[in-house]
C-alpha cells in the first residue's frame, strides 16, 4: 500500500512538472510572439523593404545622405510592403514609426538632427519624423513636401522618383536651412568665448 501511495505521488508529481514545463514553454513562446517586431534599419540611408527605389534613385538619396551627414544631420527612408507582418498588429502608425525611429541608431537623444521618412505601400500611410532640434517651421515644411511631392508620385504610381524628389526637398528645404542655422549658432557661441 505504501509503495502504491509513493507511485501514485511520484506519478502525479511527474503530471505537475509536465504540465509546468507545458506551461513555461507556452508563456514562453506567446511572450517571444507579443515582442515589437519592426523593419530592419540596418542600411544607414534606405531600407527599401517594399523594393521601390531604383539603382538610379538610391544613388542619388544615398549622395544626400553623405552631404547631410558631414553636417551631423541623419537622414533615413524606411519603405515596407504593408504593415501586416509587424507584430504585435499595427493599429496606430504614428505609434508605429516613432517606434521605428526610436529603434534607428542615430543618437537622437544628443542630437535631434535626423530626418526620418516612412512609407508603407499597401496602405499608403506616409511619415516624416523631424529631430527635436528642427525649427517648428521647418518641421511644418517638412509635412508639407510630403504631401505636395510625395503624395501626389506615389498617386501616379511614381514611387521611386517621389522618394527622390520628397528626399531631395527634404535635404535642399529642410536640411540645408538646419545646417546654417547650426553653423550660425556655432559662430556665435565662438564669438562669445
Amino acid at each position: 500500500m505504501l509503495r502504491k501511495n509513493v507511485l501514485e505521488h511520484i506519478k502525479l508529481r511527474e503530471t505537475h512538472i509536465s504540465i509546468y514545463l507545458c506551461g513555461v514553454v507556452l508563456f514562453w513562446s506567446i511572450e517571444a510572439s507579443a515582442q515589437r517586431v519592426l523593419p530592419d534599419t540596418d542600411e544607414k540611408c534606405i531600407n527599401d523593404h517594399a523594393e521601390v527605389v531604383t539603382n538610379k534613385d538610391r544613388k542619388a538619396i544615398t549622395s544626400l545622405c553623405k552631404k547631410a551627414s558631414k553636417e551631423e544631420v541623419d537622414m533615413m527612408i524606411v519603405t515596407v510592403k504593408d504593415l501586416e507582418n509587424f507584430r504585435p498588429r499595427v493599429f496606430n502608425v504614428d505609434r508605429f514609426v516613432t517606434d521605428l525611429f526610436d529603434e534607428w541608431n542615430v543618437g537622437y537623444e544628443e542630437k535631434g538632427n535626423a530626418i526620418f521618412l516612412f512609407v508603407s505601400l499597401k496602405e499608403r500611410e506616409f511619415r516624416i519624423l523631424v529631430g527635436e532640434h528642427y525649427q517648428d517651421r521647418l518641421r511644418e515644411k517638412a509635412g508639407r513636401i510630403v504631401k505636395q511631392t510625395l503624395v501626389p508620385a506615389f498617386r501616379r504610381r511614381k514611387h521611386s522618383s517621389g522618394v527622390r524628389g520628397t528626399f531631395s526637398r527634404l535635404f535642399r528645404e529642410v536640411a540645408v536651412p538646419h545646417i546654417r542655422a547650426l553653423k550660425k549658432a556655432k559662430q556665435q557661441v565662438i564669438q562669445v568665448h
